[in-house]
């Protein structure tokens, strides 16, 4: 489950536009086969370190295979705050990359002719309802795997909140739910799309869709570290995820998002997700397990709908000319899969910094730079920047509101301003016209309680910045009231 990347960049921008709103009043293990690109392992290594201390990331597992090899096998730093270390098999949760392994549960169902991608979703779920009936008729397997339902990002986003229902349960409660586009119209990712398709693969096979994942695709893949309920991690090994809080990394644990697993919250480890590339790279063929046909495989991968200049979405994957891939973020952990020719490569991160998810993504560029033998650009930008600004600015902003409320409660012989107009027109704007702006664009473009899971702290001080200045406008306004 994520923030789909481009919301990482929409809550920079919300918090931009704040700053220009308040500036304007005033087991070390490596693994590799024979090597036949000749990696630069020494170099490898030296750049994931390097990233890792200039983002303070504190743990990476990373696996490259080339075609049915595993090349490159490895885990840096540490899983939690326990300090156990980041290991291949270290188990963690995937984020949106979840959502490949939805499609391709769905396409196996296809592929065993129980499933049509032309089918109505409410021929496999009859009580299936949105706020708009008719529509809610016409969308299709195929529109949910391509994102093109109409189903809204913002909507998608919210439902990161409702996780703490059952799969079902979460589905039904969509029936108020306004599509953001005509059905089939355009393209718009949307988290709901993928939990919807969760539900059809419990409802047509009468199997819990955590139990259908592990016994068609994590067992005959040998995913011996993967999870669809994180209960069967009966030793714990769960790495634990790391949010920035006002730029400093703290280890959290996440809330219950049993009602999403199938849009972002599966778990698995570099190992794991190595064998999982192969069978990708190769037909649906590992070793003597297949878990997809050829032809349903090529059907995966092909470009659908397009994202934004020569990116589109197929089924669980962005295609951009040759290369596919897929991100994935949860409110502590970042990974992204890229199948590139005959290279398969899993990044995982047991953290996120929202305001530096670029960074993040680049790690994954220098990755493929090195397998390439390009260039490499590493980049020496201060990740702290953003949040030595961000930080200075809601210091001063909580002291002007703290004088602020010292000046109003402080007892005065004449609280009248000699510019009695001018103070007013302060209050206006200060107390009301910008807190109003906050309060009512923001969750315009991404819900509160969102922002605040994913960008703790500072999404808990733009949320009450706003209700301190409105209420000492109230107390403002009241003076002046009654001192007429």
């Amino acid at each position: 489950m994520e923030i789909k990347k481009g919301s990482g960049h929409t809550i920079g921008k919300i918090i931009l536009i704040f700053i220009l709103l308040w500036i304007s009043p005033m087991y070390q293990k490596t693994i590799h086969a024979e090597n036949p690109s000749n990696l630069d392992m020494t170099k490898l290594d030296e750049f994931i370190r390097k990233e890792m201390k200039r983002l303070n990331i504190p743990g990476v597992s990373l696996a490259i295979v080339n075609d049915d090899q595993i090349q490159y096998l490895k885990g840096y730093g540490i899983s939690g705050a326990n300090n156990n270390p980041m290991t291949p098999q270290t188990p963690i949760v995937i984020g949106s990359v979840s959502k490949s392994f939805t499609a391709l549960a769905i396409l196996q169902l296809v592929d065993r002719g129980i499933i049509r991608l032309e089918e109505r979703a409410q021929s496999y779920l009859p009580w299936f309802r949105l706020a708009d009936e008719e529509s809610s008729k016409e969308i299709t397997i195929k529109h949910l795997l391509n994102q093109t339902s109409g189903l809204s990002t913002y909507d998608g986003q919210l439902s990161i909140l409702n996780g703490n229902k059952t799969l079902k349960e979460h589905i039904k409660g969509l029936k108020n739910i306004e599509l953001e586009h005509e059905v089939g119209e355009t393209y718009e990712y949307s988290n709901l799309n993928y939990d919807i398709l969760g539900l059809v693969i419990e409802e047509v096979t009468n199997t819990p869709y955590k139990k259908y994942i592990t016994n068609n695709i994590f067992k005959p893949l040998n995913m011996k570290n993967s999870y669809a309920d994180k209960s069967d991690d009966k030793n714990k090994t769960i790495a634990t995820g790391y949010q920035t809080i006002f730029g400093l990394k703290f280890p959290t644990e996440q809330l219950n998002h049993e009602g999403n697993i199938p849009s972002g919250y599966l778990i698995s480890s570099a190992e794991d997700m190595a064998n999982y590339m192969i069978a990708l790279l190769n037909n649906g063929q590992f070793k003597k397990e297949r878990v997809l046909s050829k032809d349903k495989m090529q059907e995966l991968f092909r470009p659908a709908t397009l994202m934004w200049e020569d990116s589109y979405y197929a089924m669980g994957w962005t295609i951009n000319q040759n290369v596919i891939s897929h991100d994935g973020s949860t409110e502590n952990t970042y990974t992204k899969v890229v199948l590139d020719g005959e290279y398969g490569i899993s990044l995982l991160i047991n953290s996120l910094d929202y305001l530096n998810i670029d960074s993040y993504d680049n790690i994954m560029t220098g990755i493929i730079n090195i397998i390439h033998h390009d260039e490499l650009q590493t980049s020496n930008q201060n990740p702290y920047k953003i949040y030595i600004i961000i930080n200075s600015l809601l210091i001063l902003t909580f002291s002007l509101i703290s004088f602020s409320l010292y000046r109003t409660f402080k007892p005065r012989n004449d609280i009248r301003s000699k510019s009695p107009i001018g103070n007013r027109i302060a209050i206006i704007a200060v107390n009301f016209f910008i807190p109003g702006m906050i309060l009512y664009y923001v969750p315009k473009v991404v819900p509160w309680p969102t922002f605040k899971l994913f960008v703790p702290g500072i999404g808990h001080a733009l949320f009450i910045i706003p209700f301190l200045l409105l209420f000492i406008g109230i107390l403002k306004i009241g003076r002046l009231l009654r001192a007429k």
